[in-house]
C-alpha cells in the first residue's frame, strides 16, 4: 500500500474551496491501494498534521468552513530517498509519503511554487509542472502564449495600477462593452468585475489590483460557457464529454457567489446539448490548448462558444481544478464512464508515472 500525502487549505483567495475538495478525495480514496496523510496549510503559510475526520470546523460550505488549525504543526524534509518517497517531521516522528495530492486552489499552490519545491525533493505529484502550473495560472501569459499558436480567445489588455488606463487607451478602444476585469493569478472569480461602461472600468481595476499585481481587461463574449476536463500526461491526454455553465438570469454571469454561495446561481449541465461536429472541434480545441501549455496529469479548460458565429474562444485553464464530488471536471469524467473514485486512482497513476 501507498501514501498520498493530501495539501489542502493554503494561503490563496480560495483556501475553504480547497478544504472542501480535500474532503472529497478523502471519502472516495481507494483504500485497498492507498493510505491517506493529510496536511492542512492555514492562511498564514503553517502546515499541520489534521485527522481526517476533524480537519476542519463550521459548516460545509464555502463561507463558513475554517481548518483546524489545533493540531500539531508539521514541515517536509527538504529531500527524499532513493524510493522517491518524501518525508514530514512532526514532534519527533517522521512519516513518509510516496505521492503527493495538492488540491490546493491559487496562489502557493496552483502557481507553481508548490511544484517547484515538489520537484526539488523529488516526490512524484499530481497535476502539472512549474512551468506549466505557472503560465495557466497568469491568464495574461496564458492568453499570450495560446493566440501565438493560433488558439484563439478574447480581445483583451492589461495594466499594473491605474494611473495605467491612459496609457492603453487604443487597446482599450478596440474592445467592446461589456468588459471583464479580472486579477490573472486568481480563481473562482475571485475580484472579477463586470463592467458595463467605461465609468465603471476604475473601480473594478482597484478591485482586481486587490487580489493581484495586475490587472486583466477582456472583452466578453456573447455566448455559451463550455467546460472540458483533459486528463493524462504531455501529449497522451483525452477530453471527457463536456459540460456547460448556464449562470441565473439573476447574477447574469459566473461570479464567486454565483459558484458557492447561492443555491441558484447557476446551472451546471453535463453533457451539454452539443451536436457531434460542435463537440469534437471542442474536445480538440481544449486538447491544444492543454498540450501548448504543455500541462500534465490534469486541467479544466473553459471555453466560450460564440453566439451567433459558433466560434470557440479560449477563457481560462485550471491545473487544480474544482474537486468536489459534485464539481465539473468529476461530474464530466463521469458522465464519460469513469467514476469520482477511479479519477483519483488514475490522476494518481499519472503522477507516478512521470
Amino acid at each position: 500500500m501507498k501514501t498520498v500525502l493530501i495539501l489542502c487549505g493554503g494561503r490563496s483567495d480560495e483556501h475553504e474551496i480547497s478544504l472542501i475538495s480535500a474532503k472529497g478525495i478523502l471519502d472516495a480514496l481507494d483504500r485497498k491501494t492507498y493510505s491517506p496523510l493529510l496536511v492542512g496549510i492555514s492562511k498564514k503559510g503553517v502546515w499541520h498534521l489534521e485527522q481526517e475526520n476533524s480537519f476542519f470546523t463550521g459548516e460545509f460550505r464555502a463561507d463558513k468552513i475554517k481548518l483546524n488549525e489545533s493540531v500539531p504543526t508539521v514541515t517536509i524534509a527538504p529531500f527524499s530517498n532513493n524510493n522517491r518517497q518524501g518525508t514530514l517531521l512532526c514532534e519527533g516522528k517522521t512519516y513518509t509519503f510516496d505521492v503527493v495530492f495538492p488540491i490546493l486552489h491559487g496562489r502557493f499552490g496552483e502557481d507553481g511554487t508548490l511544484q517547484g519545491m515538489l520537484d526539488m525533493i523529488g516526490v512524484p505529484y499530481v497535476g502539472s509542472n512549474c512551468g506549466s502550473s505557472w503560465l495557466c495560472m497568469d491568464k495574461v501569459l496564458t492568453k499570450t502564449l495560446c493566440l501565438r499558436a493560433g488558439i484563439a480567445t478574447a480581445k483583451f489588455t492589461w495594466v499594473t495600477s491605474v494611473d495605467e488606463l491612459p496609457k492603453v487607451q487604443s487597446e482599450l478602444s478596440q474592445l467592446k462593452y461589456p468588459l471583464f476585469v479580472k486579477p490573472p493569478r486568481q480563481g473562482s472569480s475571485v475580484g472579477v468585475s463586470k463592467v458595463n461602461s467605461p465609468s465603471e472600468l476604475k473601480k473594478a481595476v482597484e478591485t482586481a489590483l486587490k487580489h493581484d499585481s495586475k490587472a486583466l481587461i477582456e472583452e466578453g463574449i456573447k455566448g455559451r460557457e463550455i467546460e472540458c476536463a483533459v486528463l493524462g500526461n504531455h501529449g497522451k491526454a483525452v477530453v471527457a464529454t463536456p459540460g456547460e455553465i448556464i449562470p441565473s438570469k439573476k447574477i447574469g454571469w459566473y461570479s464567486y457567489e454565483a459558484k458557492y454561495l447561492l443555491t441558484d446561481g447557476a446551472e451546471t449541465k453535463v453533457p451539454t446539448d452539443l451536436d457531434s461536429k460542435t463537440t469534437e472541434a471542442i474536445k480538440a480545441f481544449a486538447l491544444r490548448a492543454y498540450d501548448c501549455l504543455e500541462c500534465s496529469g490534469m486541467a479544466r479548460v473553459d471555453l466560450f462558444l460564440e453566439e451567433n458565429t459558433h466560434n470557440i474562444y479560449l477563457n481560462e485553464i485550471n491545473t487544480i481544478p474544482g474537486f468536489t464530488p459534485i464539481s465539473m471536471y468529476p461530474k464530466m469524467w463521469q458522465a464519460s464512464g469513469m467514476s469520482y473514485s477511479d479519477l483519483i486512482s488514475e490522476l494518481l497513476k499519472l503522477a507516478q508515472s512521470l
